[in-house]
């Protein structure tokens, strides 16, 4: 038996697993995907690469989140001495309803240059770690969990684990599927699922799209070359657009990325062929700059659970009457990086406070 199994190996997922590693347990770590790291996802074109999720880090900045703002703090400032975070200050412009684009304060965000990936591979070290194994059910038994599931590569792997304790770190909606044949014989489960209804995620379809290396690559108004990030709450299409390629040392060509709103993935989500999706997205970004109609490549990826629109609104998922089993990730409270950062280590200190009584 170990002393934690770890569901999911985003970014959450594996700050609570390295947190516990450290702390002295046995600790192993199961994700469906055959990379890390979750939304911290890059995609790599020839030499290209490309944040189609999590788009950056940014510290803390509100008072009242002090006991977050050090872990968040701690995380950035350690990845930036490994060489794995930078600075990255793009000139920030917001759309409003007119249409036009208004230049908004400028704030510290840290990329990664090789892909926010990167991240996620930084804080494996130390884990056992299955991949492609896609945890399918849970069951209590007297001293811990019995995880069950299967592998989706080659034979050979485990068919179920058992640990001490369990560390949910997987979408609300995932973990609600998971827990759903343990909470028919355990009211504690049962009244977890209960907090797990309350979580609301909006779809994202993202767009990649590759520029000629003559292209400039600017925007109206854009006065520097440090690139450029657009957000926009009432667009009815997009609501987020970047130079990606600002954020590598040395970018081989202009590559922007574009996050759909809330409503245009909703009524496209399950369309089986996402180009004309991508299409569409990128001509409505046209009209702030026209190149931006005729890339020279482009990939298209939906994120089912891409951004949480209401989330749980405390540190990590619990029942008292449950505590070897907790939930973390950025629904739990933020719906951001920062408060998947933060939940991953709530959830991690609960865990050992439980296992070391």
């Amino acid at each position: 038996m170990e002393d934690v199994v770890v569901i999911g190996a985003g970014l959450s997922g594996l700050i609570a697993a390295q947190a516990l590693h450290q702390a002295g347990y046995r600790v192993v770590v199961v994700d469906k995907s055959r990379g890390l790291g979750g939304r911290l996802a890059t995609r790599r074109i020839g030499s290209t690469a490309i944040d189609h999720g999590c788009r950056y880090l940014q510290p803390f900045e509100d008072s009242s989140h002090t006991s977050n703002h050090h872990s968040n703090l701690s995380l950035i400032s350690d990845l930036v001495a490994a060489g794995i975070l930078q600075p990255w200050q793009p000139e920030r412009f917001e759309l409003g309803a007119d249409g036009e684009l208004k230049a908004t304060a400028t704030a510290t965000l840290y990329a990664a240059p090789q892909g926010m990936s990167s991240i996620a591979k930084a804080l494996a070290p130390g884990l056992t770690i299955h991949r492609q194994w896609r945890a399918t059910a849970i069951t209590p038994l007297p001293q811990g969990w019995q995880v069950e599931g299967e592998f989706l590569g080659a034979v050979g792997q485990p068919k179920a684990f058992t640990a001490r304790g369990l560390v949910v770190a997987i979408p609300a909606p995932q973990a609600a599927a998971l827990m759903h044949r343990a909470a028919q014989a355990s009211e504690e489960v049962q009244a977890l699922l209960g907090q797990l209804s309350s979580v609301v995620y909006d779809a994202v379809i993202t767009v990649m799209a590759g520029y000629g290396p003559g292209e400039s690559a600017r925007l109206p108004g854009q006065t520097g070359s440090s690139g450029w990030m657009v957000s926009s709450d009432t667009h009815p299409t997009w609501r987020w657009l970047a130079l990606d390629s600002s954020k590598r040392t040395d970018p081989q060509e202009p590559v922007v990325v574009l996050h759909s709103s809330p409503t245009f993935a909703a009524n496209s989500l399950d369309q089986s062929d996402l180009e004309p999706l991508g299409r569409a997205l990128l001509s409505k970004a046209a009209s702030l700059a026209a190149w931006m109609l005729s890339p020279e490549w482009m990939q298209v990826h939906r994120w089912r659970y891409g951004f949480v629109r209401q989330a749980l609104g405390a540190p990590l998922l619990s029942n008292p009457a449950l505590p070897n089993l907790v939930g973390c990730g950025d629904w739990c409270n933020g719906g951001n990086v920062e408060g998947a950062i933060a939940s991953g280590h709530a959830a991690a200190a609960a865990l050992a406070k439980t296992l070391s009584s």
